[in-house]
Formats: structure tokens, sequence, C-alpha cells
């Protein structure tokens, strides 16, 4: 089983997929209700270390049967805690609490034998958010069971290509309403480049707060207002481009007040409307890693978190210059982790190679280790580790390996910062 789990801000879903099924599921917390959100929200029973979640921790919360805390991912980012009956409980531990209960859904206590890999995708994959992730991954225990990250525009575009072809014959728009502000996420492709370069743009949040309704009477008025503020919304994100297909997500839609702007949205395109397309996009992702689509064979994705440029190194083979690949474009920064074993250079100088995938020039960019060991060339054995910080930024950290037993290492160890996608 791989399990894409979208973490929201206030709640989340989880889409699973097993070899055989024709497409990732989503899992309901109560069987049946066709309701996929789980709010992220624990309530502790007083007196006992009982906890709930999701729904049933609202629930005995409205009972005044416990503690309700909220606010789990943040809490776990600003390093902040919860003192319950006296008792300190870490913001990190709370939301490692939360997303194993939450996974329990999917089949109790065999969670742990029966799945393989789970997608963690959200809004924004920052440092800040890898780093909790991170550490929360490791509080669950799931043996044998892979983590990754990414964003919600990657889990659109694993959700897009994995759906009828006509439907993202053109560009794709799809819009995120929480009832607060609206935020548009485009995906495009460059049919020019083999691989097909997808892309997948976020706008910034629009602002439209759905409308405080006082009275039943004064309801359709203020839906109209709503609706004619959004059918402009629309009309200005449809502009300038050809569009095949809409989806409308988040609860801010569920009350369907936008019957003009469909108007606008339906005229030549599909219109859909749903809630688990992130969750689902990423179960798509990880079931591309083990049975990969046509459309994933045929497309790079390039998003915000993903390196734009193949990077390598000008090496010697039997005494000719040659390119050894060290980073390939497309993984998402975060992921990137690379070692190698090479000869230094008898100038000390070691020349990356960055090619940019959208055909641009390639940059040089040299690095000079300073104080290096007085042996002869051929004995300057060194090992690179290459990470990235940011999308931008490769961190280098070389050691000297030594030559065997004629010259053991001397312990040397520099680190670099190589900036790509900047001049």
């Amino acid at each position: 089983m791989v399990v894409g789990f979208d973490l929201g801000t206030y709640s989340v879903q989880i889409s699973y997929y097993r070899s055989g099924m024709e497409a990732p599921q989503t899992a309901e917390q109560v069987i049946g209700s066709e309701v996929f959100n789980i709010p992220m929200v624990l309530c502790k029973r007083p007196g006992v270390n009982q906890w709930f979640y999701g729904r049933d921790a609202l629930k005995h919360h409205e009972r005044g049967e416990g503690y309700l805390v909220d606010g789990l991912l943040q809490k776990a980012i600003d390093q902040e805690y919860e003192v319950i009956e006296g008792e300190r409980f870490e913001g990190i531990a709370l939301l490692t609490l939360f997303i194993k209960r939450a996974l329990s859904i999917l089949g109790g206590s065999r969670v742990s034998g029966s799945v393989s890999d789970i997608m963690f995708t959200c809004k924004n994959l920052g440092p800040e958010v890898i780093d909790v992730m991170s550490r929360v991954s490791e509080g669950l225990q799931l043996k044998n069971c892979n983590i990754y990250f990414q964003s919600y525009s990657e889990s659109i575009y694993h959700y897009m290509i994995h759906q009828a072809p006509e439907l993202w014959r053109d560009n794709v728009l799809v819009s995120y309403y929480d009832g607060t502000d609206i935020t548009d996420y485009v995906f495009s492709r460059n049919l020019k480049t083999s691989p097909t370069v997808a892309f997948v743009d976020e706008s910034a949040p629009y602002r439209m707060p759905m409308p405080q309704i006082v009275t039943e009477d004064a309801r359709p008025a203020a839906y109209a207002k709503l609706d004619a503020v959004f059918s402009d919304h629309v009309k200005e994100v449809l502009s300038g481009a050809s569009f095949s297909g809409i989806y409308l997500l988040g609860d801010g839609f569920k009350d369907q007040w936008y019957n003009n702007a469909v108007k606008i949205m339906a005229h030549n395109r599909r219109l859909f409307a749903g809630n688990d397309l992130f969750s689902r996009g990423a179960a798509f992702c990880l079931e591309d890693k083990y049975e990969p689509c046509n459309a994933s064979k045929e497309h790079v994705f390039l998003g915000v978190d993903k390196l734009r440029s193949n990077i390598g190194i000008e090496v010697l083979r039997r005494g000719k210059k040659s390119y050894l690949a060290l980073l390939d474009a497309g993984i998402n920064w975060y992921d990137v982790k690379c070692e190698y074993e090479l000869f230094l250079p008898e100038n000390g100088v070691l020349p990356f190679v960055v090619i940019p995938l959208d055909g641009g020039e390639h940059i040089i960019k040299e690095i000079e280790l300073y104080d290096i060991p007085d042996r002869d060339p051929d004995t300057l054995r060194i090992k690179l580790n290459m990470s990235m910080s940011d999308v931008n930024t490769v961190k280098v950290h070389i050691e000297d390996l030594g030559f065997g037993d004629i010259f053991p290492s001397s312990g040397l160890k520099w680190d670099y910062v190589v900036e790509i996608g900047r001049d």
C-alpha cells in the first residue's frame, strides 16, 4: 500500500493505492460518510492518557469531555508546547500522535506492516516544514516504510497526467478556496522540449472572504455578490491563455454559490469540483515509482522546489576530458544527496558544469581548494558530498581520503556553497 497524505492547515486527507486498483481511493474517518477531511485536532480525556483525533476529538470537546488541541502543524514548526493538567506536551509529539492516529483509518494495527511508502503533500514546503516532518516520520516508527514530501503543485502535476489526455490538452486551472483566500494553480506544458516539460504555477492568494450570513433571507444577495467577485477573478485568470479543464477545490466551494461563474468556466471547458485532488495526486506519484504510466515517462515536472539544471563536473578519464553527471534536473532540492570519490586536479580546482534544462548556456562554477596536501597529484584522493539548502544553493563538502597506507588521510575538510540559477 502506498499513501498520499494531504497535510492541510486545519485538516488532512489520506488517499491510498494498492497494485491492481484502477486509481487511488480516499479514506473516510466515518465509513460511508463521503467526508474526506479529517480535522487536525486532538482531544485529551481528563485524568487519563486517552486521546481522540479528528471528528471524534471535536465531538468529545463539544460535550465537555476533554481538552482540545488545535494548530498542530504550526505548533510543531514554532517549537511550541501545550500544558494540560500540569503536564507538558511538545508540539512535535502532538503532531506525531495525530498523524499516527489518522493513519489508523487505513487498517488499524496493520498499517505499520502494509504501508510501503507515504507521500506527505502540503501547500508551503519550506525547510522548516521538511525538518518537522522528517522528525515526525522518525516518531511514527513505521517499519520498512519510505517517507517522501512534495508540494501541492507537484501533486497537481501527478494527478493531471493520470487523467484522460484530452482534459489536459491545453492549460488546466486548479482553484483552491478555503473560505478566505483563493489560490490558483495553472498546469501547463512546453511541447517543444523532449521530454515534455510540465509546470504548475501558483498565484499569490486572492482575498475573497466568505460573507457572514446572519439570516437566510440575506443569503441570496450575499452569494450573488460573492459570485460576481469570483466571476471577475475567473475572467482575469483565464484571459490570454487556452484552458481545457478547471478544478474547484476546498470547503469554500461546497455550497455551490457560483452559478454565474460556472457559465464562464464551463464554456468549451471541462469543469470539476472535488476535495481530494492533492492526496490522490500524492498517491499517484508513489504509484509511478512502481508502475509508471506512459505520461510520466514522457514528461518531467519543473516546480519551484525542483532543480532546474543538470549539474556535473569535468574530470579526466584515461587522460581525456570527460563529463561526470552528479545531479539531474527535476529532483526536489531537499532530496538531493550524492557522494563520489575522485582524484583532485593538480591545480586544486573543481570545475562544476551547470546545464539549464530550458536550453540556456552552460555555466562553469569553479571552486578552489586551498592548503591541499603536498603530495603527488595521483594520490590526492577526495570524497565529494553534495546537498542543497534551497533550490538555488548547492552545499559541497570535501574530505581528503589519503591514498592507502602510503599516504594516510590528512584529515583536511573543505566546505563550499555553489549558487546556481544566479549569475
